[in-house]
């Protein structure tokens, strides 16, 4: 009888992942006791998660097995799971089922490594990237995966938690933060419009050593970032009702770090976009005779650029204002991936007074849809 093996995986990044390495994956795919070709299949879609914010591997394999009849089950996911360590992987019943953490394979070839694990996986071999924890008792001692698991895997050596945070920064997506800051750059590109057609912004543009540019460029981003923040709950509190244990904080810490870096990232692109902008907005209206006579010499190239950039800059101040007019629902949901928005809200994150939130799935059956085409 031929080996049948399932490989499920979230909406999103991971989707992508499976999708473009299935074609490999299915030339790969074999049964291990007898060396014939095995069946492969792809369902997109998400186990449920607990309460705690936990996906439980072991509670819902079964299931899955018998309703689309595999042998074998592989779940990729982009929810950061952890110990102390990243983990990279967890299986169960002899790697009759394992789920893959897709933030823990990195930035770098992060492609290159997923491909290499899911291929020992549809050959019938046991998962191999990182190293076995030990020692994982109750739940306290593991954030987002399932503590019943038959071995749990995590990384191991010198830049481990970096990997996770740039695998993290990975599948929060920070292009997509900035699609729906509409707000924010309407406000900010009008400010910075209104500076382009003063003369004494051009007068100070023209005057401005770069050092002091781009230290007027860092406060801006960092205000920026600071007030997307704050404004919209996106930081874990150190002091709050969730009672975060050793290795929840310390989670925490490494979430904390992975959206700073990703809104610093919008933050920054949104700079770069209001300076392209601007820089149009100036060249094609500022004339070069009168942009000469306002700073007292012949016009170079380059003072459009710093009037764009120092308009830019006084852009990012009216921005953060802005986001105040973009929906902090629509930004929580563009900051994160689906998995890790569902995880912020299940353990209450997102101070909501009406449960569900509106854009996660609070039902605790299988969320199982058939692929997109």
């Amino acid at each position: 009888m031929t080996t049948r093996i399932g490989i499920v995986a979230d909406p999103g990044l991971p989707e992508r992942r499976a999708k473009a390495l299935f074609a490999d994956l299915q030339a790969a795919a074999k049964d291990h006791r007898t060396g014939e070709p095995a069946e492969l299949y792809l369902r997109i879609g998400s186990f449920p998660m607990s309460s705690r914010g936990t996906v439980e591997l072991h509670d819902n394999t079964i299931e899955v097995l018998e309703k689309y009849q595999w042998d074998r089950l592989i779940y990729l996911t982009d929810l950061p799971l952890s110990t102390r360590r990243p983990v990279i992987s967890q299986c169960i019943q002899n790697g009759k089922a394992t789920m893959l953490c897709l933030p823990a394979f990195g930035l770098l070839r992060a492609k290159l490594g997923l491909k290499q694990e899911m291929t020992r996986l549809v050959q019938g071999k046991m998962a191999g990237a990182g190293v076995p924890e030990e020692n994982i008792d109750g739940y306290e001692d593991i954030a987002g995966g399932d503590v019943r698991a038959d071995t749990t895997r995590v990384l191991e050596g010198r830049g481990r938690t970096l990997r996770l945070l740039l695998g993290m920064i990975r599948c929060n997506r920070p292009v997509a933060l900035l699609r729906v800051l509409s707000g924010s750059i309407a406000l900010g590109v009008a400010s910075g419009a209104f500076g382009v057609f003063f003369g004494s912004i051009w007068l100070m543009s023209s005057l401005m050593p770069i050092w002091r540019l781009i230290l007027i460029s860092m406060l801006a981003i960092c205000g920026m970032t600071f007030w997307l923040i704050y404004n919209n709950s996106l930081w874990n509190p150190r002091s709050s009702k969730l009672h975060y244990d050793s290795v929840g904080w310390w989670r925490a810490r490494w979430d904390n770090y992975a959206t700073l870096v990703t809104v610093a990232i919008s933050s920054l692109l949104m700079y770069l976009l209001l300076i392209g902008v601007l820089l149009m907005l100036a060249a094609a209206i500022v004339p070069v005779k009168y942009f000469s006579l306002q700073i007292g010499h012949p016009v170079q190239p380059w003072n459009y650029l710093l009037l764009a950039w120092f308009a830019a800059s006084l852009g990012m101040i009216a921005g953060a204002l802005g986001s105040g007019f973009d929906s902090e629902e629509a930004i929580q949901q563009a900051t994160y991936n689906r998995r890790e928005l569902e995880r912020r809200a299940q353990i209450g994150l997102f101070d909501r007074e009406e449960p569900g939130f509106g854009y996660y799935n609070t039902d605790t059956s299988l969320d199982i849809t058939p692929p997109r085409h």
